[in-house]
């Protein structure tokens, strides 16, 4: 997976050779079920058309760049290792937020994919907005690309990153479980004498006691305020929580 940077700018010159690219769209935070679909279908195209695949995401969601405030409750870099290690696309497109972004009208947008990426399918979540003030919509792609050329994924009620921030939060493995589609798993790195800190998330688990899986061996442990203390040498662990107890 080749990650690239972009402003959107038509003067960009990218050093790739891309004839057909089919891509999706999204912020990805927390890659629940609706988005390992969208990421799927991507690849599943791509293949069947011997085309490029890639993913166009963004270095921070619109309204956290408005409001001056991150409201991620997962870190980028692991975001993005997940993606690789997982699905690995062709690329990974982040467009880089900022005043100029933010004034693009859709029809600029979808003249810099047309154009600079070479893109001919979009596979997307059916509440996909984008442009300035969020003019652009599914309408507008398929009026752009043509209808057959745009895949959409409604949305399913009860799956969202917002709720898997919630559920984090109040220590509700189960239901991040069902909506993640698979165990949470995250990373930790030492921070102090067997003490190591979960460095995924900018929110803070529920203090208590989980059942974890570490290095194919089952533990219970005690997390407060995203600590956990192994004995362990290792500079980083990666555990899945399995249930709070």
């Amino acid at each position: 997976m080749i990650k690239i940077k972009t402003f959107l700018n038509k003067e960009e010159m990218f050093d790739f050779n891309i004839t057909n690219n089919i891509i999706c769209i999204g912020f990805f935070e927390g890659i629940h079920k609706m988005h390992k679909k969208i990421i799927l279908e991507t690849k599943n195209i791509s293949k069947l058309e011997k085309s490029t695949s890639s993913i166009i995401t963004f270095s921070e969601k619109i309204s956290d760049f408005l409001n001056k405030k991150s409201n991620n409750f997962q870190s980028k870099e692991h975001k993005y290792n997940l993606i690789e290690k997982k699905y690995n696309p062709d690329f990974l497109f982040e467009i880089q937020v900022n005043n100029e972004i933010i004034k693009k009208s859709p029809e600029e947008f979808c003249d810099f994919l047309k154009t600079k990426l070479s893109v001919k399918k979009i596979v997307v979540g059916s509440d996909f907005r984008f442009g300035f003030k969020n003019e652009g919509d599914i309408n507008f792609l398929q009026n752009y690309f043509g209808k057959s050329n745009i895949i959409v994924f409604e949305r399913v009620v009860g799956i969202s990153s917002t709720l898997i921030r919630e559920n984090i939060s109040l220590g509700n493995i189960d239901k991040v479980k069902q909506i993640l589609g698979e165990n949470l798993t995250v990373s930790l790195k030492k921070v102090g004498k067997n003490k190591y800190l979960i460095q995924d998330f900018n929110i803070t688990l529920a203090k208590g006691v989980y059942l974890i899986k570490i290095q194919k061996e089952l533990r219970k442990v005690k997390i407060i305020e995203n600590i956990v203390h192994f004995n362990y040498l290792n500079e980083f662990l990666e555990i899945e929580i399995l249930e709070k107890l």
